[in-house]
């Protein structure tokens, strides 16, 4: 196998690959799983997915009248069950080993024939054997992105691993190379980082391993994502310490995360980057709804004496939710409502958005008018108070916009936090989007009042 000649067919949308011999067995355990053997191939069709074809020659476990009543158990509305899934393996032409999971196959049966040609899209398929621990990979990407590089490579150290980012006007390269095996999920994590420095929903379409690579279908992606980058593309910080909050938001969420999938920070992230390429109002609700998970991994309870002050005063609160509930029940007039008071007083203990917000605030990692700010926008979203006699196109749409830029600061605020980041960014929150410092001073009475 030749990486370099497949991962240039793939990128110019040719790739086509034959099969001597291909397999796709039911996911499903024991001898009565389904399966297919024949020849055929795989090829990248006109939207860019990998998609394969595979003419059958033997088939265990199914016949066309089997697959007519299998098909008519499956529900509009359900997901589908595991055992509608296959595994594909094939034997290429030039002896490589492919491999696909969770394939959803399409079989065109003809009376003709006796066994049916075999159809469907794969998300990824894998070539060649994957080492149980890697030190070394190479993620390709197929878009372009502004990256923080003055020339056409970049150098630099982050996570343990020696980096290496090549770029041309379209594409770009990034190779990582350890000592020591890498972490979990390496591919997954830099993706992450890559996401959070870029603003932007990059994702890597060829990995190559020492001895294999990794194809990945596209994926469906907003074009015009408004969410500016923590640090603003252009001035001279993005340049010089992109690739240190890079390196910072990369190391925790390999410490923080020990799952396959992204860590609950970038999918908070992703929902504000999602939201951001709609209109107005749903960019509005996406963003306070984005701060609002992220304040939720706020640890409020820092040291001994805040851990002491927090279990006393949720002493208090149980009592005074306690004493409410029983004064309720045990008014006749006023025990239907007490099923509703319960509910209500359910989380009078919780500690609640704006409180960790405000504690944040309180302790220099972020200042009172962003909060003020995301209090403002997420009750204009979530809790619309305008009437149908208000002329929409009358409201102050740039007190709006302001109020978009002042909570896109308290988004990237609350990441530096939780990753422990102390450097430049863009304050977002000031017209002109000046360069300012994390962790930030409060703005002075003059900036609250204007």
């Amino acid at each position: 196998m030749n990486p370099n000649r497949i991962i240039s067919d793939f990128k110019q949308r040719k790739l086509h690959i034959d099969f001597l011999e291909l397999s796709l067995v039911q996911n499903t355990p024991g001898s009565r799983a389904i399966s297919y053997k024949g020849k055929g191939y795989v090829q990248q069709t006109d939207d860019d997915f990998l998609a394969f074809t595979l003419y059958a020659e033997q088939t265990l476990n199914t016949d066309f009248s089997q697959a007519i009543n299998e098909s008519n158990t499956l529900r509009t509305g359900e997901l589908y069950p595991k055992g509608a899934y296959y595994n594909l393996r094939g034997t290429a032409s030039d002896g490589t080993i492919w491999t696909a999971e969770d394939v959803l196959p399409v079989c065109d049966w003809h009376a003709e024939y006796m066994n049916p040609i075999v159809r469907g899209k794969l998300s990824s398929m894998l070539g060649g054997e994957l080492l149980p621990e890697p030190k070394s990979v190479a993620l390709h990407f197929f878009e372009k992105s502004a990256l923080p590089m003055t020339g056409r490579e970049a150098k630099f150290r982050a996570a343990a691993c020696d980096f290496q980012i090549e770029k041309d006007d379209n594409s770009f390269v990034v190779r990582a190379r350890s000592d020591e095996p890498l972490a979990a999920h390496f591919v997954m994590r830099v993706e992450e980082a890559l996401r959070f420095l870029l603003a932007q929903a990059v994702a890597p379409r060829a990995i190559v391993h020492p001895r294999c690579v990794e194809l990945v279908s596209t994926t469906f992606k907003s074009s015009s994502v408004r969410l500016g980058s923590p640090i603003s593309r252009g001035t001279a910080a993005f340049h010089v310490n992109s690739w240190g909050l890079f390196s910072t938001y990369l190391e925790f969420v390999i410490r923080k995360t020990k799952f396959g999938n992204w860590n609950p920070c970038s999918g908070y992230l992703h929902i504000a980057h999602e939201a951001s390429a709609n209109s107005l109002d749903a960019w509005g609700i996406g963003l306070s709804v984005a701060v609002e998970g992220l304040a939720s991994m706020i640890s409020i309870d820092q040291d001994k004496a805040e851990k002491d002050k927090r279990k006393a005063e949720n002493e208090k609160l149980k009592k005074l939710r306690d004493f409410i509930i029983k004064q309720i029940s045990s008014r006749t007039r006023l025990r239907p409502y007490a099923d509703r008071i319960r509910g209500m007083m359910a989380g009078l203990t919780e500690v609640r958005a704006v409180d960790r917000l405000k504690w944040l605030s309180d302790h220099d990692g972020t200042r009172d008018d962003l909060v003020s700010a995301w209090k403002r926008l997420r009750n204009r979203g979530v809790h619309p108070a305008t009437k149908g006699e208000v002329d929409v196109a009358s409201l102050d749409f740039q007190k709006m916009i302001d109020e978009l830029n002042a909570v896109t600061v308290l988004l990237y605020h609350i990441i530096f936090h939780l990753i422990d980041y102390r450097g430049p960014y863009t304050d977002y929150s000031t017209r002109n989007f000046p360069e300012s410092q994390y962790p930030p001073a409060q703005p002075s009475p003059f900036q609250l009042k204007k």
